[in-house]
């Protein structure tokens, strides 16, 4: 027994060496598509950045003027009600006293004033419209510009008023050319305008800042969905275009790594061809016997998941071309159910079209469909209703639906059965178990010919698997004439 150069002296030892323990852990996917988080619970970055600028603006607005009416108003308002209270003084100097009516006269024509003099027995006004001392104490409130005791400013009807206290007599000028009807609405209009202008620019530079992030994004889709030959543009040297480029390096790395594990998977399942025909030659010259049937099927089982794992690998690395041929779809059926020879009761086969012609690999496709009815009837009891083959045209393609009615499949895990080596339960022996490569083997396949492949379960009520094929495959295909050339050996 040490034909196979390890010293094995025990088919249980040389199950354990090669196939591990009797159930195969389970593994997480090399990756998985990316999911962003629902948009009804998220608040845009860009909507976040806007916010706070436009936040900050108002709140920045309200600080000076704040700052203006508290503090600065403060400061200047004594040296303005001086400079008033001067001109005022000048105009009562200029006027006289007793006031000079010609004098008074002069002034209002040459000047924007209108005086008031009140005296304690009589008043005298250039315009009649000129309110009295008291009129404006009462219907006037302060302008922070009084000098008090002599000097008073106010603002009554959208005009500013001056008054020199001169002991028993009082000077009441009214500035004209203040800003008396001023057109308040054009001046709201213009105001608003300019603010829509201001938050339109706001929103466009954002908008134009952030959109590497959304460029970013569809980059973080690509790769979480497997394409780590998506780059994203680099538009910037700032942050961003630095984070943008650490990106592009880190796809393009992990891209070789994967690359090179799966070329590595590869190379070694194809090495691990010679070794099995070596041992499966020592077996056939064993003599008939149990340790013989035992090593026997352990060397099929080793050789099913070898073929798998180059089948796979070879779509997956090698991107091998398909060798298409217009098939029948409905016979490719017929002729998959009929290899179940001994389960073909249980299986129930519907069809709207007695022949449906696609352009198809069909040894792949073959090899596919198998998996599937395979797995539909492993994972269903005889007691059970048949599984339900449907083969019918549909979207410019066809569809293929395989239902059963056996135990279904977790929620949790209905997203990972096409996953290489995931298996939904690590008790379930090799018999029903397999190792997990069947379904990955079966989307890469569908994949391939640009198709679509899901699964819908529900435990205790089974399984539903739903394929859709494109009438002509859609990726790099080879016909059998180029096949048989690539094939032919080279002439020396």
């Amino acid at each position: 027994m040490f034909l196979f150069g390890g010293g094995i002296t025990s088919p249980e030892l040389f199950s354990s060496r090669f196939f591990g323990t009797e159930s195969v852990p389970e593994t997480e996917p090399l990756y998985r598509p990316f999911e962003p988080p629902d948009p009804s619970r998220t608040f845009s970055l860009f909507w976040k950045v806007l916010t706070l600028i436009v936040c900050t603006g108002v709140v920045a607005t309200l600080s000076l003027g704040a700052y203006y009416r508290f503090i600065l108003k403060k400061s200047y308002s004594g040296v303005i009600a001086e400079q008033l209270q001067g001109y005022v003084e000048l105009v009562a100097t200029e006027i006289g006293y007793p006031p000079d009516l010609s004098a008074i006269e002069a002034i209002t024509e040459k000047y924007p004033l209108d005086l008031r003099v009140e005296t304690s027995d009589s008043s005298w006004a250039s315009d009649s419209t000129i309110p009295s001392h008291q009129e404006l104490l009462r219907r006037a409130s302060p302008e922070g510009f009084d000098a008090p005791p002599s000097f008073i400013f106010r603002e009554l009807d959208d005009q500013y008023y001056g008054v020199l206290d001169r002991g028993s007599d009082r000077l009441v000028i009214r500035f004209r050319g203040s800003h008396g009807h001023f057109p308040i609405l054009p001046a709201t209009l213009i105001l608003g305008g300019g603010l829509f202008l201001l938050f339109l620019g706001a929103w466009y530079g954002v908008r134009r800042l952030l959109h590497p992030v959304n460029e970013l994004m569809e980059g973080v889709k690509a790769v979480g969905s497997g394409n780590f030959k998506y780059r994203v543009p680099v538009r910037s040297t700032d942050e961003l275009g630095t984070l943008v480029s650490a990106f592009n390096a880190m796809s393009e790395q992990i891209g070789e790594i994967i690359a090179s594990k799966r070329r590595l998977l590869f190379d070694v399942s194809h090495e691990l061809r010679s070794p099995l025909t070596r041992m499966n030659i020592a077996i056939a010259m064993l003599p008939e016997s149990k340790t013989r049937n035992t090593l026997q099927r352990n060397a099929n089982e080793l050789n099913t998941m070898i073929t798998e794992l180059l089948e796979n690998e070879r779509l997956a690395v090698q991107g091998a071309a398909l060798v298409v041929e217009r098939i029948d779809l409905v016979a490719l059926a017929y002729r998959v159910i009929e290899s179940f020879t001994d389960e073909q009761e249980r299986i129930e086969f519907d069809t709207l079209t007695d022949s449906l012609d696609i352009v198809a690999d069909v040894q792949r496709l073959t090899v596919a469909l198998r998996n599937v009815v395979s797995n539909a009837l492993k994972y269903s009891d005889v007691e059970d209703p048949p599984v339900k083959v449907k083969v019918f045209p549909d979207d410019d393609g066809v569809r293929i639906i395989v239902k059963d009615h056996g135990i279904g499949i977790p929620e949790e895990a209905i997203e990972k059965i096409f996953e290489p080596f995931y298996r939904t339960d690590e008790s379930r022996t090799r018999t029903t178990g397999g190792y997990g490569l069947g379904l990955a083997l079966t989307k890469a396949i569908i994949e391939a010919h640009g198709g679509t492949i899901n699964a819908e379960s529900r435990e205790g009520d089974g399984t539903t698997v739903t394929v859709w094929l494109p009438s002509e495959p859609v990726e790099k295909v080879m016909m059998p004439e180029k096949r048989a050339k690539k094939k032919a050996p080279a002439v020396r």
